[in-house]
């Protein structure tokens, strides 16, 4: 009888450590799992970031945002001479950052930070704007949503691009946004206008 219980005890025992030892083994699989799950994705990570700096960063000599723009207007890093590509793609970039903040007028957004992350098939760029551009913008953004038809603020909004494109040394096309074509009644002239302006930003973007 003793013999028996202790057979018993000896194989419940065997049959326990066994157990524990399994269940270690699994959590030891499920711990590697994850680290190799952490360390996939931080590959991926490292790589994304590395292709988008070598897609924007690069083509703007490392710079983004004010230090972009600054430097673009010809303030700061005065060293450094962009490509016509570069410019040709920050001007695309800042024409979307406009588009964004007048969608944001149509929305009823009364501020915006002069920050936003404006995202094109090469990348995404950290762009930057005056608050003396997007606070006018966003006003008169927000009149022409009230009234489609007023042209005093289609004025206003196309003066403000004027002066920003020509601080960015950028020559202004006739109605870049295609605001006349959008929200006015256009004579045949106009009309033709409105149809050149579609065709350019077709092309920028």
């Amino acid at each position: 009888m003793h013999g028996l219980l202790l057979v018993t005890a000896i194989l419940t025992t065997a049959f326990l450590i066994y157990g524990l030892y399994q269940l270690n083994q699994r959590v030891v699989r499920l711990e590697d799992r994850k680290r190799q799950i952490a360390f996939n994705n931080s590959a991926d990570q490292h790589v994304f970031k590395m292709r988008a700096r070598e897609s924007t960063d690069d083509i703007f000599n490392d710079l983004q945002g004010e230090e972009l723009f600054y430097a673009m207007v010809g303030e700061r890093h005065q060293e450094i001479v962009f490509s016509d590509d570069a410019r040709k793609r920050y001007k695309l970039i800042i024409r979307k950052h406009i588009l964004e903040v007048l969608e944001k007028a149509k929305e009823g957004e009364p501020t915006l930070d002069s920050g936003a992350i404006i995202r094109t098939l090469r990348g995404s760029v950290h762009s930057w704007l005056p608050q003396d551009v997007i606070g006018p913008l966003l006003i008169q953004g927000g009149v022409l949503a009230n009234n489609p038809k007023d042209e005093q603020a289609v004025q206003s909004i196309q003066e403000i691009i004027d002066r920003l494109y020509a601080q960015l040394g950028y020559k202004t096309p006739d109605d870049l946004l295609g605001l006349k074509e959008d929200y006015l009644p256009n004579s045949p002239v106009e009309t033709q206008k409105g149809q050149n302006t579609s065709s350019t930003a077709d092309v920028l973007t």
